[in-house]
């Protein structure tokens, strides 16, 4: 039994090895297929170099033996190095320090222009698997502890895993050349070359496990710092931040945050650097015992000095690059370990669709039995919800915070799919909800405010085209903001930030007419307005929901607001509470019904209207009491 235990665990380790090595050979492999697609050129540049470099080390030690031999005799029996053979010699060395300096120089410039270009490829890489990362995946907190991780992978370690390779192909090259000449010289040192560095990387793959480890549990932690370094430096959040005084507390929750990381990086270093020192310690007894066993040969005559100066030579030399090669075999498999994260989160997924002709017309969306719960939540934000919109009409949907509006906006838009029920499109089973997106423009309540120049935030509508300046001066008169566009500094290429040299602010009620105009641009057949007026003043907004029909002629129209009055016309009303559907109809059928509805629009009118006022009693010839204005 205790035997059967055991070889399942040889057996489970053995996997486990096995699958971390297959791991580490599929992240170097990657490493090494970027560098290739971003600069071929510099990547074969590195590899001939180092090759050549460790040719020029093997022919340096075998200069060095045929020098000391020299070719005259000695008057002992042993042969001394001839003046000329030496002088000869040490010119060939100095020869190849200077090519191996031109060489290193060569090395550093391709080394860097690698390093810029591969940032680039990977960085887009990441950035690319973002964009195209399903809606539902930003409310997943995993996802965004995997998308950390592959921003920090990507950023420089490809780049040190294609430079560690390149220095452990010298390494391994200079210890192939060394090899070649201790097997005419002496053999019998390899064994104990390769011994030496043994210790010394087993404990760089502790230490890299270790710190693997340690980068792995720290991923939330880092973006939790990075939210406070936002909203610390941050522009927008600058003056909450002073107002009310929160700049001590954010820093010190950031400081907290940050201790953490030092806790963690100080226990590992502390454990693995005694690891690090015994082993080191242990291979270099190792080759003193050897240095001292050759000085023992020599003395007894079994080698002559020339041979064993050039073996001990030979021997420091291999033993070094073999430690260099453990050492950067830790610190690449380490490295390795943050590509696994930037393999798996730059894979191509199911997300990747090939790409189909839009849809030509709208004729009708239909929900039906729509339910959908968010990631990682107990409570389901939609429930058995069914709802029709057809071409040409304007429907509202009204309720409470909270009651799933803009869940469902965002379902109807394509930019989540529901978890059950159906959706059909022109009466068509909708299979992707990327047909949904070809068909619609939606303007959201936080809708985001691009810190670029006005013609971008407004030509963004319609990315797949290029920008028609006529159809966005068009746009941007449709929602009102051409003339305070028209006016700014340098007019539609004015960036929209203070943040930027010549840039200009907008008030928020503008930023919701540029919003307003991205949407006429975008000219989608199915438009979706959630809280479209939230920053205009009310004269705007009674002027936008008065012509509403007309801007948005021959479009259907899903229409969200709090504001009751705003959706009085509309062809049809949605009540929704509690992620359902609980009362629809046109506004009179839901005034007659004296609902839910007719409860909230009349809680709301109240506050428009003057309470009550006791008429004192006093003779009507009585001058009127005096009011304050």
């Amino acid at each position: 039994m205790v035997t059967a235990k055991r070889d399942e665990t040889v057996t489970a380790k053995r996997d486990e090895a096995a699958a971390g090595l297959l791991n580490l050979s599929r992240s170097a492999a990657l490493a090494v297929r970027l560098g290739w697609q971003a600069d071929r050129g510099s990547l074969l540049t590195l590899v001939a170099v180092q090759l050549a470099g460790a040719l020029g080390l093997g022919m340096s030690l075998l200069v060095l033996r045929a020098a000391l031999a020299g070719d005259v005799s000695g008057g002992g029996g042993m042969r001394s190095p001839d003046a000329s053979s030496v002088l000869a010699g040490l010119g060939v060395l100095v020869a190849l320090r200077t090519v191996g300096g031109i060489l290193d120089a060569v090395t550093t410039a391709r080394r860097r222009i690698l390093g810029v270009r591969m940032d680039r490829h990977v960085i887009a890489l990441v950035l690319r698997g973002a964009v195209r990362a399903d809606l539902p995946r930003f409310e997943d907190p995993v996802f965004h502890d995997r998308l950390q991780r592959a921003v920090f992978a990507s950023r420089g370690q490809p780049v040190v895993v294609i430079t560690t390779l390149v220095a452990v192909l010298q390494a391994l090259l200079t210890a192939l050349a060394v090899s070649a000449v201790f097997i005419a010289m002496a053999w019998w040192l390899l064994p104990f070359a390769v011994l030496s560095a043994i210790p010394t990387m087993r404990a760089a793959r502790a230490e890299r496990n270790a710190t693997y480890g340690l980068h792995y549990d720290l991923a939330e932690n880092r973006r939790v710092r990075e939210y406070f370094e936002r909203l610390m430096t941050g522009r927008e959040e600058a003056k909450e931040v002073r107002a009310l005084s929160l700049g001590p507390l954010l820093r010190g929750r950031w400081d907290a945050a940050y201790e953490r990381e030092i806790d963690g990086t100080v226990r590992t270093q502390r454990r693995h650097l005694r690891r690090k020192i015994g082993a080191r310690l242990a291979g270099d007894l190792l080759i003193i015992a050897v240095v001292g066993a050759i000085w023992w040969l020599m003395g007894g005559g079994f080698i002559d000095l020339p041979t064993a100066l050039a073996a001990l030579t030979g021997l420091w030399l291999l033993s070094t690059r073999i430690q260099m090669v453990g050492g950067l075999m830790g610190t690449m498999a380490e490295t390795v370990l943050y590509l696994q994260d930037l393999r798996t989160f730059t894979a191509p997924g199911a997300e990747e669709r090939p790409a189909q002709p839009p849809p030509t017309g709208f004729r009708g969306l239909h929900a039906e039995r729509i339910a959908f719960t968010y990631p990682g939540s107990a409570r389901p934000a939609l429930r058995d919800v069914t709802v029709t919109l057809r071409a040409g009409e304007i429907v509202a949907l009204v309720g409470p915070n909270g009651s799933g509006k803009t869940t469902l906006a965002k379902i109807l838009a394509g930019l989540y799919s529901p978890d059950a029920g159906t959706l059909l499109l022109d009466d068509a089973p909708l299979a992707d909800p990327a047909r949904l997106r070809e068909v619609s423009a939606v303007l959201f309540q936080d809708f985001v405010r691009y810190k670029l120049p006005a013609v971008d935030n407004i030509a963004f509508g319609r990315a797949d085209r290029p920008a028609d300046h006529g159809e966005i001066i068009r746009a941007a008169r449709q929602a009102g903001a051409h003339d305070f566009l028209s006016a700014l500094p340098r007019a539609y290429a004015t960036v929209l930030s203070k943040e930027f040299t010549d840039g200009e602010d907008l008030s928020g009620g503008q930023w919701q007419r540029l919003a307003l105009a991205r949407a006429f641009y975008r000219d989608a057949p199915f438009v979706i307005l959630d809280e479209p007026t939230a920053a205009l003043d009310p004269e705007a907004e009674e002027r936008l929901f008065r012509h509403i029909r007309h801007l948005f002629k021959g479009r259907t129209v899903l229409l969200i607001s709090h504001r009751f009055s705003t959706v009085r016309s509309a062809d049809r009303i949605h009540v929704m509470d509690g992620g359902a559907i609980v009362e629809q109809g046109t506004h009179d059928e839901l005034m007659a019904r004296k609902g839910r509805y007719a409860a909230l629009f009349l809680m709301q009118a109240s506050g428009y209207l003057d309470p009550p006022h006791e008429i004192p009693n006093r003779p009507l010839d009585a001058a009127p009491t005096p009011t304050s204005r």
